[in-house]
Formats: structure tokens, sequence, C-alpha cells
């Protein structure tokens, strides 16, 4: 299984609202309808992180062009976006039990080793966004 990992930063609440309803639609009908899930994270008053899980890599790539273009319609209502992709290694609920039906199978030896390195990378992705915020804020007040 694949997933995709979408940030985005939007100028204002108004438009991470929409930017929001928007991924909705796709879920639903649009560009993102071949995902198995695809959840929504507000993770700032105008951050988004969007986490998208495709069957195989030729479903995750199947909809690139289509995603481009609703990003390319969406011009002015957010300030960056960019995205990571990678093989989901570990998903798993509370208790140890599977999500998805227990589609993605680790041997026990790779879930520990996996997660700390999870752990490290998205500790890390944090902070490059937090620094960036951080820049895009001053670049603003500089105008």
């Amino acid at each position: 299984m694949i997933a995709r990992i979408i940030m985005s930063e939007h100028p204002d609440e108004k438009d991470l609202k929409l930017f929001t309803s928007d991924h909705k639609d796709a879920v639903k009908d649009g560009f993102l309808a071949n995902t198995q899930f695809s959840i929504s994270v507000q993770t700032s008053p105008t951050s988004l992180l969007v986490i998208s899980g495709y069957k195989n890599q030729e479903s995750a790539d199947s909809n690139l062009l289509a995603r481009q273009e609703w990003f390319d319609e969406r011009k002015g209502k957010y300030i960056d976006t960019f995205y990571y992709e990678g093989e989901i290694k570990t998903m798993m609920k509370g208790g140890g039990k599977h999500l998805l039906d227990g589609k993605v199978d680790l041997s026990s030896n790779l879930r520990g080793s996996r997660t700390d390195l999870i752990t490290e990378e998205v500790r890390d992705l944090r902070k490059e966004v937090s620094d960036l915020k951080e820049m895009i804020k001053l670049l603003i007040h500089n105008k």
C-alpha cells in the first residue's frame, strides 16, 4: 500500500476551509476517489496535512495529472503545497489490531525499527514545517 502525504499552507482560514471542502469532494468523486482512505488534519489555523492511502503504486500514479489540474484550479487558495510518498509499513489500531482488514503485514522484527524511523522522520518534518512557517511569516511582515 502506498501513502501520499500532502502539506499545504493557505493565505487565511477561509481559504483553508474551502480547500478542505474541496478535498471532501475530491475523495467522493474526484481525483482522490481511487484512494483506500484519505484523512485531512488541520495542523494550524492556515495549514493542512492530508494523508491518502492507495492500493499500489499504479493506483497512486494514476491520478497525478488530475491532481495537478485540481491544484492548478485552486491557485491563490494556497500559498504552498508539497507532498511525500512512500510504502506504508505499519497501519494499526490501538491494541495491535490491523487497520483496513490487515492489508499491511510486517514481520515483528521490522515493526519496531520502522516505527522508530517514522517517528524520527515525523519529528524532523514537524520541525521543518515549523521553520518554514516562521520564514513565511517573516517574509510577509517584511513587505
